[in-house]
């Protein structure tokens, strides 16, 4: 936020370019933290179990999705 003076008019400034749904301050904060540290917005490494599901579940589910959104 260092172009900005707060969390508030980076939340202001947002809704005027890109309407009524943006980010919650503590989102906005949270974000710019993470860049200073880090470099990116990407979310960080978690501890736990790693995700199972693979790229090519997610294509097969949303092909399957696409040819049948009603099931």
């Amino acid at each position: 936020m260092a172009k900005f003076d707060s969390a508030t008019v980076v939340q202001r400034k947002l809704r005027v370019e890109f309407g009524i749904n943006t980010p919650g301050l503590t989102c906005i904060k949270d974000t710019f933290e993470r860049f200073c540290e880090t470099g990116t917005v990407e979310d960080r490494e978690r501890s736990g179990r790693p995700s199972s599901i693979s790229e090519e579940t997610i294509d097969k589910v949303s092909d399957a999705l696409k040819d049948k959104p009603q099931s």
